[in-house]
């Protein structure tokens, strides 16, 4: 394990920008740190034991002197967690050519769960590897081991979902430069270039702002910021976190901004979709209440005074881009597969009194129910509000579209695409 963590830290003469552990000595001062290392083991091994990372960087920077290549990653496909899954791991520092292997890999797995296991290396490969699995659709995992840090965070992150054990070490720093000083000495310096990369890569898997931030804080000569599962809350991350009895899910960890996004929806849901689905919005409003007292009792008052601003303009916009029928349905599968009561409980129709197949499969799912509200209300309100002459045609197009619903019997992707074809012809 040793040899992993020397190789993450040794030193790059060719300027290529680095997401390494960052150093806390320079490596002119070789000879003394050696010194330091021989006396400080002599004096008390079982110390320097406990805080391995001071020890592996010390080393680093002695075998920067070494001519050695530095090692690329290992990249193979390997038994997922489950029986008929893949997985690809990607153990060791990560170098040029790397991204081309796991493409390669990747091409012919179409579903896996990428294991990590690395020390970092070259920002440009990692954000390439990280794309990728972004692209694909991966699940990432970072189990207990010699950790994930600098560019394997980014490539963690950037996991459809995201799965870690309690005690997985992944930490996080600013990508930097080694340049060589007026004295001939290599100091690692914060590369902008490299930063703005991964600040733009971040935002576009929908991190937060703080999220970024926290990603590109440390400096070259600071210390590695960890990621916990605690901290990845704090930032909103939705992470699994993987234990012996199973994985926590995103509903048993909350973070910030999903509260703030639920409150948000539940807000303009009481404003806007009370018609829609004949639900008194005061119902929503006690909801949001809720949702928001629970996420007080959690992270406090004040991560949310900044955070309920914005999603009001977040939401405006959506609201906007969707219209208010389509906003309406997304916000309630949003709550609803967050686990959160919605008030929908059904179709429009009893179903005790079903009678066909296509009434029972649309009862059977709850996908179905709200369109099946928002077109019935519509239905209503337009042939109530319309000439006697209209209104006769409305219930002809009604009726025949419900022909052509029921001649999807049980099939529900059939049912969807009916459902959608109705309220686009109510101008939806």
């Amino acid at each position: 394990m040793l040899t992993k963590w020397v190789g993450a830290h040794i030193l790059r003469s060719d300027g290529a920008i680095m997401m390494q552990p960052a150093f806390r000595y320079v490596c002119k001062w070789v000879s003394l740190l050696q010194k330091f290392i021989v006396r400080t083991m002599n004096a008390s091994l079982k110390s320097i034991a406990m805080n391995h990372r001071v020890l592996a960087t010390l080393l680093a920077c002695f075998l920067t002197l070494l001519p050695a290549k530095l090692k690329a990653a290992e990249i193979e496909v390997v038994l997922g967690l489950v029986p008929d899954q893949r997985g690809i791991l990607i153990r060791g520092p990560i170098e040029d050519g790397d991204d081309s292997r796991f493409f390669e890999i990747a091409e012919n797995t179409p579903r896996a769960v990428v294991f990590l296991e690395s020390p970092g290396g070259s920002v440009t490969t990692g954000i390439s590897i990280a794309a990728e699995i972004a692209i694909r659709g991966y699940t990432t995992l970072v189990l207990n081991g010699s950790g994930c840090h600098s560019i394997c965070a980014i490539m963690w992150v950037a996991g459809e979902r995201r799965y870690m054990s309690p005690s997985a070490d992944i930490s996080v720093h600013a990508a930097y430069r080694m340049r060589n000083d007026a004295d001939g000495s290599m100091e690692a310096y914060e590369s902008g270039m490299g930063n703005a990369q991964i600040g733009a890569f971040l935002n576009e898997l929908g991190l937060s702002a703080d999220a970024i931030r926290y990603f590109t804080f440390a400096g070259p000569s600071e210390e590695l910021l960890p990621i916990t599962p605690e901290i990845a809350q704090l930032l909103s991350i939705d992470v699994y976190v993987q234990t012996l009895d199973g994985a926590l899910t995103r509903a048993q960890r909350p973070t910030p901004r999903r509260i703030t996004r639920q409150v948000s929806e539940y807000s303009a849901m009481a404003e806007n979709c009370s018609m829609l689905f004949r639900i008194n919005g005061e119902f929503w409003r006690e909801q949001a209440s809720s949702v928001l007292s629970h996420g007080h009792q959690i992270f406090g008052g004040e991560v949310f005074a900044p955070l309920l601003g914005e999603y009001v303009s977040v939401t405006q916009a959506e609201l906007d881009a969707l219209g208010l029928v389509r906003w309406c349905l997304e916000a309630e599968k949003n709550l609803r597969t967050d686990g959160l009561p919605t008030g929908i409980s059904g179709p429009s129709y009893n179903c005790a009194n079903s009678s066909t197949q296509t009434e029972f499969a649309i009862c059977s799912s709850p996908d179905l129910w709200a369109m099946d509200q928002a077109m019935s209300s519509l239905y209503f309100y337009f042939r109530d509000n319309s000439t006697a002459k209209r209104s006769s045609e409305f219930l002809s197009t009604q009726r025949a579209w419900l022909h052509r619903r029921d001649q999807c019997q049980a099939d529900l992707n059939c049912l969807y695409e009916r459902y959608s074809s109705r309220l686009f012809d109510f101008g939806v």
